[in-house]
């Protein structure tokens, strides 16, 4: 996986979508967000709650700062959290900003985004192939939930 960026267990010793929404936070004004998932749509409602918690405390945190550009970076960061769209369509919904899928649709149709986050278990050979068309740069975070 040349050019790329690879972590592993970047998401602490016993990871979960509470972890996930996290890092995804630091990774959300990077372009599409892929999540490869056993089960996309488990995956999927579990992070998105976690990401609306995650929002309202940075809107909790908007308004209880008195500096004002953070509380305009603050309000920035918390509506685009807001109207980020989660889906497990892929690739069919040309408007989401995070993807939840299996491998096998990431080999069907491969991604076209920097963040590519792997929480099943999947082959070496096959996150090759995935990551292999992900621009220079992008970042591949394998973590495993347990």
């Amino acid at each position: 996986m040349p050019g790329l960026t690879r972590e592993e267990d970047s998401l602490g010793s016993n990871p979960g979508t509470k972890d996930l929404a996290r890092h995804l936070f630091t990774r959300m004004s990077c372009g599409k967000i892929v999540v490869v998932a056993d089960k996309p749509e488990v995956i999927h409602a579990s992070l998105r709650k976690q990401w609306l918690k995650l929002a309202r405390k940075v809107r909790k945190e908007q308004s209880s700062t008195l500096n004002a550009t953070r509380i305009l970076r603050l309000s920035d960061m918390a509506s685009r959290m807001q109207t980020m769209r989660f889906t497990t369509k892929w690739p069919d919904d040309f408007e989401a900003d995070v993807f939840v899928v299996t491998v096998d649709q990431l080999l069907a149709w491969p991604p076209d985004c920097r963040t590519l986050y792997v929480t099943s278990d999947i082959r070496m050979d096959q996150l090759h192939i995935i990551a292999a068309l992900m621009p220079k740069g992008a970042v591949v975070a394998i973590c495993k939930f347990k």
